[in-house]
């Protein structure tokens, strides 16, 4: 399935007061984990990443318009008119999680926050730096975030980033606009402005060296997180979306505010309707950030997983394509699923929302495992054990259940790279597809950020011998 997602660069004005530099960057451990600085830009890498972004504008007949990056076409017309598609609202609010990323890391241009992916950049590898400042200062951001997302149905993650199948959104904490080829004075940015926050995996950036304010800075990385769930720039400068960076505790608006297009075009009309009237020519960040999340509330329900095949215990000849597929549910949208395979070391995250994979595994005994995971750290899971050119064993003496599983030629009993073409007839359950389904609670570990984050299991790359996958398309709201 094609996503189309209009992504916008939606750069935050400068503040309007002067404002602290930046601590002493020796700190050495952030959250108990160490950090390493980045090395800071020369004059000329800063040039490179500047055209590199320039380039990338140009490639895609983009153009940088009143801080915005927007098709040239859009940018020569107006950006309202022609039909827009409606959203239904039909289906209940997601739970979200939101990752700070304090540490930096590196990053590649794409769309995936847990491959740390921005379309903001270009160029090849980006070395992000880290939060430079002091621990408390981070502590001290984070808590303006979970103040205002309090009401909302958002978890907020700090310390180490979400397993990878769990959708979130993620906000670099750190560096400088020149960083990512932006020009200076831009306190933080979002190249993918999400109308009706369509796409869960966006990440954003709030440049924690250009301000000194704290209260800037959460508000800088609220609104940065704003713009990726579809949310633009409105009066008042007591608003989280006003876009312009002033002191003082900033709230969400909650009556329908009027637009302020003073530092570029508003790009989500069609959703703000939806909530404001067609002729509001207003926001209400209330109103869509409870459809989008809901009222903050415990879950505790896992989700739910039914392995619809292989069947438990089927016996497959070597080098036959297996059809792992599978019926995933929770009581709340926005949960993540992977399907695992443990004893070839295999993890793949259902970025796609895919409930299909075609393996084909080479002479063993296998584990299919897929695994659902929610906001609130509640797992479920279903498992079926297939046995790839090999007998199943006795349970009562450990013994294959027939005497010769050596037919194969092939003296390997675990997982190989090498493909076996050749092996027993498959067995089994005579066709039959169903599976116990099984769910657990997800310990999460006692984190001191307080927003249930959840510990994530070692992640598994794919062998080479596996996967073409087959994806089912986007976990999205339904369009009427």
């Amino acid at each position: 399935m094609t996503r189309l997602i209009a992504y916008i660069s939606i750069p935050c004005a400068l503040a309007l007061a002067p404002l602290a530099a930046a601590a002493d960057p020796g700190q050495q451990t952030l959250f108990g984990q160490p950090v390493q600085a980045a090395p800071e830009l020369t004059e000329e890498e800063i040039a490179e990443r500047r055209a590199a972004f320039e380039k990338y504008l140009d490639d895609n007949d983009l153009i940088h318009a009143g801080g915005l990056v927007v098709p040239r076409s859009m940018a020569e017309d107006d950006l309202q008119a022609g039909p827009r598609p409606t959203y239904a609202w039909d289906t209940p609010p997601k739970r979200h999680t939101v990752f700070l990323n304090f540490f930096g890391g590196e990053m590649t241009g794409g769309t995936n926050s847990a491959l740390m992916e921005s379309p903001c950049i270009q160029g090849g590898k980006v070395q992000y730096p880290q939060f430079l400042r002091s621990e408390q200062e981070a502590l001290a951001i984070i808590q303006v975030f979970q103040d205002a997302m309090t009401p909302f149905g958002v978890r907020i993650a700090y310390e180490k980033a979400p397993p990878k199948h769990l959708p979130y959104s993620m906000v670099m904490m750190g560096g400088k606009p020149g960083v990512i080829g932006l020009p200076n004075g831009v306190l933080g940015v979002a190249c993918n402005l999400d109308c009706g926050d369509t796409w869960w995996r966006d990440t954003t950036f709030a440049f924690t060296e250009v301000a000194g304010d704290i209260q800037v800075l959460g508000t800088t990385a609220l609104q940065e997180a704003a713009h990726a769930w579809g949310l633009d720039h409105i009066d008042g400068e007591d608003n989280i979306m006003y876009p312009y960076a002033t002191f003082g505790k900033k709230v969400w608006a909650d009556t329908c505010t009027p637009y302020n297009a003073a530092t570029g075009p508003i790009g989500c009309e069609y959703v703000h309707d939806e909530f404001c009237g067609e002729n509001g020519g207003a926001q209400n960040d209330v109103a869509e950030l409870m459809a989008f999340f809901g009222a903050n509330s415990v879950d505790d329900v896992p989700p739910t997983v039914t392995l619809l095949s292989p069947a438990d215990g089927a016996v497959i000849e070597p080098g036959t394509d297996v059809l792992v597929e599978a019926e995933i549910s929770d009581n709340f949208e926005g949960y993540g699923w992977r399907m695992m395979i443990p004893e070839a070391d295999i993890e793949a995250p259902a970025y796609s929302g895919e409930k299909e994979w075609s393996i084909k595994p080479p002479k063993g005994t296998y584990t299919i495992r897929v695994e659902a995971l929610d906001h609130d750290g509640n797992i479920g899971f279903a498992e079926a054990v297939i046995h790839v050119g090999v007998e199943p064993a006795d349970p009562t003496t450990g013994e294959p259940t027939t005497g010769d599983t050596s037919d194969t030629g092939d003296t390997t009993d675990g997982p190989s790279s090498e493909t076996d073409t050749e092996g027993n007839v498959s067995g089994g359950s005579n066709g039959t597809s169903a599976t116990a389904t099984a769910t657990s609670p997800l310990d999460p570990g006692g984190d001191e950020s307080g927003c249930n984050c959840v510990t994530a299991p070692v992640s598994r790359d794919m062998s080479v011998w596996m996967f073409a996958l087959a994806g089912l398309g986007l976990v999205r709201r339904r369009r009427s």
